[in-house]
């Protein structure tokens, strides 16, 4: 190839990738995660599957040396063989024989992301450290559809390498979606099998759901989720006996054994079905929440309750789960810690100052009486509408001068204008 058709290929390259950024933003993204029928695969397959994790670790970890002397640019993806350590910390070699040509540029990508984003949180004075070596390597990304992945029916992918189809199961949640664009995909090792992770695109449109009245949640340590409708949810998932179990093999292991090594992977296994549980619920509620037109919600400190007294509580439940789900939704309004919710009373618009953490019901001089919870959801509401019912007014009264600085600002905007540093920082 000339030097010529190169560059006017690179700018083909290029000019495609502008059209497809470009039509990705009137489109829906979103991940579906297939499972890889371990049983199905033959022996030949099960080798394969294994060796590409094993191989992209290889390959990951040679990498991390190869940037003790020389630029992480300059590594040659085209490699063959490549050096390590084994377990008694001796040199040896390894010839890579199944990973194939994108996943290797896939896992050296990896590492340029990785190294961009520990620059970026440099610049803006973060403590970083370095990249660390892998002992295991648990998600190989597959680049371009059609090339290392593709979908042959409902039940069948290929993957670049393998010589016959691979047997899965899940995709029925999105095979009858019509319009549906697939893109990158990531095959994943999890402890209780492999998966396909894959990200698609479909156009914005279609029927407009009709959506429930607006709502107000309140988060809590006593009742998790509490409506303003009334409803309260309590989930509380604690370790179970398997975890405890396999901690107690685990110490009673030598290390670096293959005994603990097996008690390793139990107990990962046993979190991860723990954490499997978590995310099942908290989906759930998400989705319930969201039925409705416009959900109102307040950024509460959970990393300064978990380091509290309601430490074991916090991490039991599903509160960051549920918050971090709710703050992706452009229809859900997130109010500052700081808004008077539980102290504002909105039948005489005074506030209750002297309000204890053990008073359950909110009481007002005016007569108004309430659950604590549920008047606090509530508010949420009455506080999310800006310019209604003297929201302007709340805000003055509860922030005094602190509510100069956001005069210019939408207190009650989306989650791009809160999620912003500036929005938070006073003083």
């Amino acid at each position: 190839m000339t030097e010529e058709e190169r560059l006017a290929k690179n700018n083909r390259i290029r000019e495609q990738g502008r059209k497809t950024r470009e039509k990705r933003k009137s489109q829906i993204c979103r991940v579906y995660r297939v499972k890889i029928d371990f049983s199905h695969l033959n022996e030949e397959q099960r080798v394969h599957l294994k060796m590409l994790f094993v191989e992209a670790k290889w390959m990951y970890n040679d990498a991390i040396t190869f940037m003790n002397d020389h630029d992480i640019n300059d590594y040659d993806t085209k490699i063959i063989t490549v050096h390590g350590l084994d377990k008694d910390h001796q040199p040896v070699t390894h010839d890579l024989q199944y990973i194939s040509s994108q996943m290797r540029q896939s896992v050296i990508q990896g590492i340029k992301y990785n190294l961009k984003s520990l620059s970026s949180k440099k610049k803006n004075h973060s403590k970083v450290g370095s990249l660390h070596y892998k002992s295991d390597y648990d998600s190989i990304n597959l680049q371009e559809y059609h090339v290392t992945y593709r979908f042959y029916d409902e039940t069948h992918i290929g993957i670049q390498g393998f010589d016959k189809r691979i047997k899965i199961k899940g995709a029925n949640q999105f095979w009858n979606i019509p319009g549906l664009e697939f893109a990158n995909a990531k095959l994943l090792n999890l402890p209780d099998g492999y998966y396909l992770a894959v990200t698609t695109y479909r156009n914005k449109g279609g029927e407009m759901k009709k959506h429930k009245p607006e709502i107000g949640i309140d988060m809590g340590i006593k009742t998790t989720i509490t409506t303003s409708d009334g409803r309260k949810i309590k989930v509380l998932i604690e370790e179970s006996e398997r975890i405890k179990k396999c901690q107690r093999l685990i110490a009673r292991r030598k290390k670096g054994s293959n005994n603990r090594y097996k008690a390793v992977k139990l107990l990962r296994k046993a979190y991860h079905r723990l954490g499997s549980r978590k995310r099942d619920i908290a989906n759930k509620i998400v989705h319930e929440l969201l039925e409705h037109e416009r959900v109102y919600m307040q950024d509460e400190n959970l990393r300064g309750w978990h380091k509290g007294l309601f430490g074991r509580t916090v991490q039991h439940s599903i509160l960051g789960l549920v918050k971090a789900k709710l703050m992706k939704c452009e229809r859900v309004t997130v109010l500052p810690s700081s808004a008077p919710t539980t102290k504002y009373c909105p039948n005489c618009g005074k506030f209750k100052k002297d309000i204890k953490l053990s008073d359950r019901i909110y009481n007002c001089d005016c007569g108004y009486s309430e659950d604590r919870d549920i008047h606090a959801a509530r508010n949420m509401i009455l506080l999310g509408k800006q310019n209604t019912c003297g929201t302007q007014g709340i805000f003055n009264d509860a922030f005094g001068e602190d509510v100069r600085r956001y005069e210019s600002q939408d207190l009650c905007c989306s989650l791009v204008e809160l999620g912003s540093p500036r929005f938070y920082k006073r003083g």
